[in-house]
């Protein structure tokens, strides 16, 4: 069972959120809401790695990374993968001093290389909201295919392994 990850790009390490994480994902973890306490926010993590415990070759629960920016050490954002609908669904997220740089098309690419390759997944999808147009955007470069609109009227997107090994940039 896979229960720690460590994914590194050349500008990203995307790893496994610990306990050291929680005053990072407490005010992310409701995105518009308030933030968790500091309780919630072990709480959250110690649910994250027990389910994340529980991944293997073909199988996912959840994969929860923190995104950490090589030069600097810093704590810039989280990605990983939950399930929707029985479903793999990439997730992102970054500080909005870092957004416009490429760095969330850089750790969704590794994201989506780990789960085509050390978990063994078949597909994995995406959605953003309507109106989220950089997000669109960072799914489409990443060879998502756009299915349409998702019943919450988000934007909805899937690969499969055998597109990502056909989009996969060299390197990765």
């Amino acid at each position: 069972m896979t229960s720690t990850a460590r994914i590194e790009t050349p500008r990203l390490i995307l790893r496994t959120v610990t306990l050291a994480d929680a005053d990072n994902i407490a005010p992310i973890w409701n995105l518009d809401g308030p933030p968790l306490s500091p309780a919630e926010a072990q709480a959250r993590i110690h649910w994250m790695r027990a389910n994340q415990q529980q991944n293997g070759p073909g199988k996912l629960v959840y994969l929860g990374l923190v995104i950490i920016a090589r030069d600097t050490g810093e704590f810039i954002g989280c990605c990983g993968l939950d399930r929707d609908k029985g479903h793999p669904v990439l997730f992102y997220w970054l500080k909005r001093n870092y957004r416009g740089q490429g760095l969330a098309t850089e750790a969704a690419r590794a994201v989506l290389d780990y789960a085509f390759t050390a978990l063994a997944l078949l597909r994995v999808d995406g959605a953003t909201a309507f109106d989220n147009l950089a997000s669109r955007r960072i799914m489409e470069k990443i060879g998502m295919r756009y299915l349409g609109l998702d019943e919450e009227g988000g934007h909805f997107f899937t690969i499969t392994r055998e597109d990502y090994s056909q989009h996969k940039e060299p390197g990765l």
